[in-house]
């Protein structure tokens, strides 16, 4: 229980600290996840990617080569559950031999598909600060600094993962059906969701449903029920 209070206290603090701009590096810490898991769905089910961008104002997007509907609807899933299903590798890995691995890697992937796909651009730049800060962490060499970033990009990842499914898909389409808040809505984004629901007939607000939930059961096969069997 110790590692879910850990947890439950860095929640805590990213829920406080949510509008504030130490929150930004995070935020675009998980749209770099949730692009990557796009990614990942165009090389395995498609023809790969021709593009990958990650802005400032935390929106991104990935040009991907489809073969076709099933394709397409693979790499339309890969973000948001891409996106929390790396986050919970991530805090898995850390107890593991892979641990003083996380960051590093995670530096090399960003540099890597940035240098390649995103050209001169706020990706690269953000994936170099990424990478110069991994480098001054493996410097410092303190485990229980390393532990903590690690669990803090983590559970804030987990947390926007959740958070941007439930407001920007669900609330979203529940609000342009019933029109609570004036304006909100009014003209429907290109979402994940909204792509989903042309290609299959099946509403936009029922594969945020599904994505929240498999995010929550994950989390709770992967965080939480271990931790309670650990004394």
């Amino acid at each position: 229980m110790k590692r879910v209070g850990k947890y439950f206290l860095i929640l805590t603090l990213v829920l406080i600290l949510w509008n504030s701009v130490i929150m930004k590096p995070l935020k675009i810490f998980t749209v770099f996840l949730h692009e990557l898991g796009h990614s990942l769905m165009a090389f395995i089910f498609g023809y790969g990617i021709q593009s990958f961008n990650v802005n400032y104002n935390e929106s991104g997007y990935v040009l991907a080569q489809s073969k076709g509907w099933f394709s397409s609807f693979m790499i339309a899933n890969g973000g948001y559950l891409g996106s929390i299903l790396f986050a919970l590798l991530i805090l898995s890995l850390k107890n593991t031999a892979f641990k003083n691995y996380i960051l590093g890697g995670l530096a090399i992937v960003f540099l890597g598909i940035t240098i390649k796909f995103s050209g001169f651009s706020f990706a690269l730049l953000y994936a170099i600060i990424f990478a110069v800060f991994v480098i001054i962490l493996y410097m410092l060499g303190n485990e229980k600094i390393n532990d903590w970033v690690i669990d803090i990009m983590g559970i804030a990842a987990v947390s926007y993962a959740i958070y941007d499914t439930f407001v920007d898909t669900i609330l979203l389409q529940i609000n342009r059906y019933l029109g609570i808040i004036a304006g909100w809505g009014d003209k429907q984004p290109m979402t994940d969701a909204v792509q989903l629901a042309n290609m299959t007939r099946i509403p936009a607000i029922v594969w945020g449903i599904i994505w929240l939930a498999v995010s929550l059961i994950a989390i709770n096969a992967t965080l939480i029920r271990p931790s309670k069997g650990k004394k």
